[in-house]
């Protein structure tokens, strides 16, 4: 048993060895021993390559508002395992956190003698379901890596289904074309909860309707514009963003239809009041630092026309990193269409691109061991005509905001 949340993190963390396990049967053997709480639970599933998080805040804040005890589980977070699960943006506490651990222990034993080993990945969605289905009226629940094969996908009787949008990600497990990333993603849509999607690619489109009509599900498709007939104007920005909060409104009117007391004019104050750590965050004024976490190609062409469209007569200046398995190379191409300032770095993690192998794949810029002296250096000769961006992956965006927030009185 784990006497405190050092013990279950450290358990938890010796597991990630075990890599990416895709398929259902190990969660689904890990929940039988908490008596199943994915049934009890009213959730809301949410799948796609980027956007997940925006839409899951946007949507969280705004039942908050209207006074529900609004669950969520989110991945990656800042905060690690306790910030990934939620209720009401308040974190799982660290007792409660283990003893969810403990409850699970023995069933994760009996299934590592088995040679059945469940992954950190598959453990920590067991510990959000049982703790949100006591303490949650509702949860919004983020699909950790594609779909039908992702642990999140025990859950068989959401409320409705949503899709972000599709792009070319996760391409060693999930397939090498858009068409079959749709098939995984479009894997979350179940019987009776209607699908909301703002997928615009028509490969894509035609793999969800599909899947939508073999279920006879009803698809809401979500367009650019959505939010201003919704006259929805959030504060994070970017056109992407007005997408992802367009979602959450239309999941809005389909539960007020469901029959959840919900206030337009509160749903509309949540979401444009909804702030995410490390999408396009203005973390510093002087120096003006931003933090946004693209990080893959579709994500990389977001940030890149949210910086034109906010800064576009600003100097830039970027810090950059990604996993190994990203298409880094492409993304510092994409890159150079607002700057030829940028710096490579890498960071603490055991999937981080090291700078040998981001600096071959792009000579054409600086590179730096250790971005907090990047940091630190920008504070000392910071220019006032320039915007400091750091972006690529949300770890290196978490990292470095920690480490900002930590030591700008010092400096």
């Amino acid at each position: 048993m784990f006497a405190n949340l050092a013990e279950a993190e450290a358990f938890l963390t010796s597991r990630r060895h075990l890599g990416i396990k895709p398929g259902l049967h190990r969660v689904q053997q890990l929940l039988q021993a908490s008596d199943n709480p994915e049934r009890r639970m009213k959730s809301i599933h949410i799948a796609g390559t980027n956007g997940k998080g925006s839409t899951s805040t946007f949507l969280v804040n705004a039942l908050t508002y209207n006074g529900y005890k609004a669950g969520s589980f989110i991945s990656p977070t800042p905060g690690g395992f306790l910030e990934s699960i939620q209720v009401n943006g308040q974190w799982i506490s660290e007792e409660a956190f283990v003893m969810e651990c403990n409850a699970l222990l023995s069933t994760i034993e009996e299934m590592d003698r088995q040679d059945n080993h469940p992954s950190e990945f598959e453990i920590h969605v067991c510990i959000a379901f049982s703790y949100l289905a006591k303490h949650a009226d509702i949860s919004v629940i983020e699909a950790g890596m594609g779909g039908r094969g992702d642990a999140t996908n025990v859950l068989q009787q959401p409320l409705l289904s949503i899709i972000t949008n599709i792009g070319l990600d996760h391409q060693r497990f999930l397939g090498d074309t858009i068409e079959k990333i749709a098939e995984e993603k479009a894997g979350i849509i179940k019987v009776g909860a209607p699908v909301i999607s703002a997928v615009t690619q028509d490969e894509a489109r035609a793999v969800i309707e599909k899947q939508a009509r073999a279920l006879a599900v009803p698809i809401n498709w979500i367009e650019a514009d959505d939010s201003d007939r919704l006259h929805i104007n959030p504060q994070m920005k970017g056109a992407h963003q007005r997408v992802n909060a367009a979602l959450a409104a239309e999941a809005c009117h389909l539960l007020q239809e469901m029959g959840f007391r919900l206030n337009i004019d509160k749903v509309k104050e949540a979401i444009n009041q909804a702030k995410l750590p490390g999408r396009f965050e203005l973390v510093e004024n002087v120096p003006t630092i931003i933090l946004d976490g693209a990080h893959n190609a579709e994500g990389m062409a977001a940030f890149i026309e949210t910086v034109k469209q906010n800064y576009p007569n600003n100097k830039v200046e970027i810090l950059f990193s990604a996993f190994q398995d990203k298409p880094f190379a492409q993304m510092i191409q994409q890159l150079q269409e607002i700057t030829t300032d940028i710096t490579l770095t890498t960071f603490d993690h055991p999937r981080a691109a090291d700078i040998e192998t981001l600096s071959e794949a792009y000579t054409a810029v600086e590179v730096t061991g250790d971005w907090q002296e990047w940091v630190k250096q920008l504070y000392k000769d910071y220019k006032t005509d320039t915007v400091y961006f750091v972006t690529g992956s949300l770890h290196l965006i978490y990292q470095v905001r920690k480490y900002i927030v930590q030591n700008r009185k010092m400096w």
